[in-house]
């Protein structure tokens, strides 16, 4: 018989009635448990408080913090690169390592944002260049099970759902903007970018919606974790 594969889940920084923490959403870990992984929280390995440091101020890890994170990724046989306010090089720097392995990642909402800048992560200036959200419907509606219509293009994301067109939740301000190097897998109504693979992966796929939040509710969207753990198989 097969072992569950293991799923490192990026842990995001927060502060809570003072204190700094590092947590890991409920949802994420219900999600990949109910598709046949094994969570596994990936933190930073850097002495800083990452819920009171902006990215710009953060620094970049030395060779040994990067040594020290590569030995905590090489547990694991896939990567969610979960939700969050901002990312950080330590977050670039899993993506990259994901990738450049082949190692599956999925990206939701900010994981998502992070997959569509990795071309920016070279070199000692990082470019985030999503842009604001300026259409008619607000995209950031935390608490309504559906918010719009998806689009669904030909490729990974196809495959997976096998129809044409979903209702998704919404959480975001921002939005990624086309680039080369990856393949749109699904437009908002109103034209946004909602969802990315990158090709010639074992599977590297983003939304920017919350997946994880509606699978006691919509079928289609266990079926992205059912695919994603699938990949992580050995």
């Amino acid at each position: 018989m097969k072992q569950k594969p293991i799923i490192g889940i990026v842990g995001r920084g927060f502060k809570e009635d003072k204190e700094s923490i590092i947590e890991l959403n409920e949802d994420y870990r219900l999600a990949i448990i109910q598709s046949g992984g094994i969570p596994f929280i990936v933190v930073p390995p850097n002495d800083l408080k990452y819920d009171e440091t902006l990215p710009s101020d953060a620094g970049k890890l030395t060779a040994k913090e990067k040594q020290n994170l590569y030995r905590i990724l090489n547990i694991c046989d896939g990567i969610l690169m979960p939700g969050g306010i901002r990312w950080y090089e330590f977050d670039e720097v899993i993506c990259q390592y994901a990738l450049d392995r082949d190692i599956p990642i999925l990206g939701i909402c900010l994981g998502m944002q992070i997959l569509g800048n990795i071309d920016n992560f070279c070199g000692d200036i990082r470019s985030d260049q999503t842009q604001k959200n300026k259409t008619d419907i607000n995209h950031c509606q935390e608490k309504n099970p559906y918010v719009h219509t998806c689009r669904i293009e030909e490729g990974i994301l196809h495959d997976i759902l096998r129809i044409d067109q979903i209702q998704v939740n919404s959480r975001h301000r921002y939005h990624i903007t086309k680039k080369d190097y990856f393949h749109i897998d699904a437009y908002s109504e109103d034209g946004l970018i909602e969802a990315i693979d990158i090709p010639n992966h074992k599977f590297a796929l983003g939304v920017q919606w919350h997946p994880e939040t509606m699978i006691h509710y919509d079928d289609l969207m266990k079926k992205i974790f059912d695919t994603f753990i699938e990949s992580c198989k050995h």
